[in-house]
């Protein structure tokens, strides 16, 4: 692996079609240089499941002939991409972070996404680790154990998509599939200085395997740059027949205008919000409106609802598991277990007063996106934890953690808009207490995932982040 061509894989998917195009740089020598650099540190960063060093080569060449050719077939084109090992890749086991699923086949089809990927012309490289079945916020599994944060070693990278966080963090790459059902593609990209972004319900097909949390469950990309989500979305963002949901007209249909803006930083009491991540949203909040933009604030109490939100997620995973074997069950991580009971044990009336709950939530967003365009909160409380650090006696919420693993009490902040299917990202937007990056959540209205993707891109592109107006 030459310095020059390693010296690519940190660069953005936008420059690397740039370099591509300026035949400044071979998608071969890009994805020999990747798998080079994968292939001796892979063990210590953790992040992948699955490496295939020839597809990898073999769609690097078929690439690299067509930039030859000036034929390239989309701003993907020769740019790697990793998926999440939730989603099928044919050929390629999909293990979901389980010893529950030791000796899989290969699958033996593409997802939607994958497919629409490859009709791109990305190179696909490798699978991500993933929590077990994507049931928790932190970033171990007991296929894989654990995943860290190459921002801070011995913290975590988040989950469930940690694996596609840590790598394009660590710079192997510029782009990952992940997947997030309450937080998961959010969390991670908070923890590791990343751009993450879930977009509207449907809006990265899914296919016909569906789960348990199907309706809670979006496809989106991480990436460091928002330009390079746009990018992804153009290629994934599209419909597919094999996902009803993802059927549904994408062309603006009102003109670019200057949102009106919510903020959110009191989501209820003991959300372990750092003093320095909550300072500043209330200054960006207020940079924004000195720049003349409409500016609210908003409160709403989303630790009370992670109780119900929870009860019905262990219900989900209950069902998840409901016609698997005892001796499937007992491979299972013994916290997935002991949450699958609970859910099974989980009455009628108790099912149906958490679903009233959650429906008065939605109603609420929609009164509040009734007068806002945008709403902005943090992505997490604060930075990554250390592995393990939900249930640790550090942490302020430790006996209710511990009683029922709730990691929607450890971030409040991420789950009510995979119940809305709202698009929601998150973006860079200060260092904690510890100087751990945290960011920031940007949510808009379903459908609208054009008007997150120009504010977020507003933001990266000036000093609005910046304490002083004329930095």
């Amino acid at each position: 692996m030459s310095a020059a061509d390693s010296a690519w894989l940190s660069k953005t998917a936008a420059e690397l079609h740039e370099a591509y195009r300026a035949r400044a740089l071979s998608p071969l020598d890009l994805a020999t240089a990747l798998m080079d650099a994968v292939a001796d540190d892979a063990r210590d960063l953790n992040a992948f499941c699955v490496l295939d060093r020839d597809a990898a080569l073999r769609d690097a060449e078929a690439s690299a002939r067509r930039w030859r050719g000036g034929t390239p077939i989309g701003p993907l084109d020769g740019v790697p991409v990793s998926i999440k090992d939730l989603v099928d890749v044919a050929g390629w086991p999909t293990r979901r972070g389980s010893n529950m699923t030791a000796g899989a086949p290969p699958a033996a089809a593409d997802a939607p996404s994958v497919a629409l990927l490859r009709q791109g012309g990305a190179v696909l490289f490798g699978k991500t680790t993933t929590t077990e079945f994507g049931w928790l916020a932190d970033s171990e599994s007991p296929y894989t154990g654990i995943t860290r944060n190459p921002l801070a070693p011995g913290r975590s990278a988040g989950g469930s998509s940690m694996g596609a966080a840590a790598h394009v963090a660590k710079g192997w790459g510029p782009l990952a599939l992940g997947s997030d059902a309450g937080g998961s593609i959010r969390i991670p990209a908070s923890y590791c200085g990343l751009v993450g972004f879930k977009p509207t319900f449907g809006a990265v097909p899914s296919g016909p395997r569906l789960s348990a949390f199907a309706e809670y469950a979006h496809l989106g990309p991480i990436a460091r740059t928002v330009a390079d989500c746009r990018l992804a979305l153009q290629v994934m963002g599209r419909p597919h027949l094999l996902d009803p949901h993802s059927l549904y007209a994408r062309a603006r249909d009102l003109p670019p205008r200057r949102p009106a803006i919510g903020y959110l930083t009191d989501a209820g009491p003991d959300t372990g919000l750092d003093a320095r991540v909550g300072s500043a949203i209330e200054a960006l909040a207020e940079r924004l409106g000195r720049k003349g933009y409409s500016v609210v604030r908003l409160r709403m109490d989303w630790m009370s609802l992670a109780e119900n939100a929870w009860a019905l997620w262990e219900n989900r995973l209950y069902e998840s598991f409901v016609d698997a074997t005892s001796a499937q069950r007992a491979r299972l991580d013994p916290r997935l277990q002991q949450l699958c009971e609970r859910g099974a044990a989980h009455g009628t009336e108790r099912l149906a007063r958490a679903r009233n709950q959650l429906r008065d939530t939605a109603t609420q967003l929609t009164l509040a996106f009734a007068d806002i365009d945008l709403l902005l909160t943090p992505a997490s409380p604060a930075g990554a934890p250390k592995v393990g650090a939900l249930c640790a006696d550090s942490h302020p919420l430790r006996d209710r953690i511990r009683q029922t693993f709730n990691w929607q009490l450890a971030n409040p902040y991420t789950f009510p808009f995979n119940l809305t299917q709202q698009p929601a990202l998150s973006m860079p937007l200060a260092a904690d207490a510890d100087g751990l990056p945290v960011g920031l959540q940007i949510v808009g209205r379903k459908y609208r995932d054009d008007d997150v993707l120009d504010f977020a891109q507003t933001l990266e592109s000036t000093h609005l982040f910046q304490e002083s107006e004329h930095a």
